[in-house]
């Protein structure tokens, strides 16, 4: 995607194209290149530091010429020691999953389908994290960019893309401060990534500013009042304790933090979008797809046959938006 021009994440600025790195003459900034993806960030991951990622990066990238994509994910999580192991491979299998649940997501709504189809679409994906619904994209031929803030991530994500042959750009950037001029992408897209960022509000700004008129910005989150156990932790009714209980309940149980995760209520969600330059924006009830579905126990699985009968009956409908797993967010940028 070479046509799409990037600026100054901070200002919005040109930027001066070096060697190995971009730099915005306006407000002085300088954007490194390393290991072939250029760094914008403007603040680091909130679990690791810039330097540090960029070392983990480095040894992930060394490892890689010796591994494929799943053994790569083992390695990273072999490097990373305080993450529980259950939840390490439970984030393994999430990430051999990812494509499959990609493809699923990708066909969920008509508005999204219609968009993707359109040709020559231009997709930037926010949160790319191993690629999954990257590589989905990028499997229609669609121009596609992936950013996240974790630059080791997107090292896995490039052995992913290498290994299925397709093109896509990666991007370590904050999705809070894009550097894309505006109106770039016909399509945005957020895979629970809304309830890891802090200042939700300028995400959703950022991509309906760089979302051509009449794109469409496609998000998915988890539900902070559902009756299914939080996803992340894997614990029961944390959406229902105030925030500052919650952090200390899951840090008691699981030896975790929780202090980067704000999952959002129907309610709190609804009150967010007023706020955003969004006018047209829908919140829908997903279908889950059997890759998802794998590895629940039976009776989570007669659970969601249950939800997915009921889903759409106007009298469940609202009762699951308030109390369902996850919420779906379609939001489509007025035409000038």
């Amino acid at each position: 995607m070479e046509d799409v021009e990037y600026c100054c994440p901070r200002c919005k600025g040109t930027l001066t194209s070096l060697t190995d790195s971009y730099d915005c003459p306006a407000c002085r900034a300088q954007y490194p290149i390393i290991l072939g993806i250029p760094d914008f960030r403007v603040f680091p991951d909130p679990y690791i530091d810039i330097v540090e990622d960029r070392r983990k990066a480095e040894r992930i990238f060394e490892r890689a010429a010796a591994s494929d994509f799943s053994t790569l994910v083992d390695y990273y999580w072999s490097i990373t020691p305080d993450t529980p192991r259950e939840m390490a491979r439970r984030f393994s299998a999430q990430a051999v999953k990812a494509v499959k649940r990609g493809r699923h997501l990708l066909n969920a709504h008509s508005t999204v389908k219609a968009k993707l189809e359109e040709p020559d679409a231009r997709v930037l994906d926010l949160g790319t994290r191993t690629g999954g619904l990257l590589l989905a994209a990028a499997e229609h031929g669609r121009k596609t960019i992936g950013i996240d803030i974790a630059f080791r991530w997107l090292i896995i994500a490039r052995k992913r893309l290498e290994e299925a042959r397709l093109p896509a750009q990666l991007i370590c950037c904050c999705a809070e401060f894009l550097p894309f001029r505006e109106s770039a992408f016909d399509v945005v897209l957020a895979e629970n990534v809304l309830e890891h960022t802090a200042p939700q509000q300028q995400l959703i700004e950022e991509a309906h500013r760089v979302l051509k008129p009449g794109g469409v910005f496609f998000a998915t989150t988890w539900n902070r009042l559902t009756l299914a156990p939080e996803p992340h932790v894997r614990l029961w009714g944390i959406g229902w304790l105030p925030r500052k209980l919650a952090k200390r309940y899951v840090k008691f149980r699981k030896g975790v933090s929780y202090d980067y995760v704000r999952l959002l209520s129907l309610f709190e969600l609804r009150h967010l979008l007023r706020s955003t330059p969004f006018r047209r924006c829908e919140i829908l009830l997903p279908t889950f797809s059997e890759a998802e579905l794998a590895n629940i126990s039976s009776a989570q699985r007669l659970a969601v046959e249950l939800y997915h009968r009921i889903k759409d009956w106007p009298l469940f409908r609202e009762l699951l938006r308030i109390f369902g797993p996850v919420l779906h967010l379609v939001c489509v940028r007025e035409p000038r």
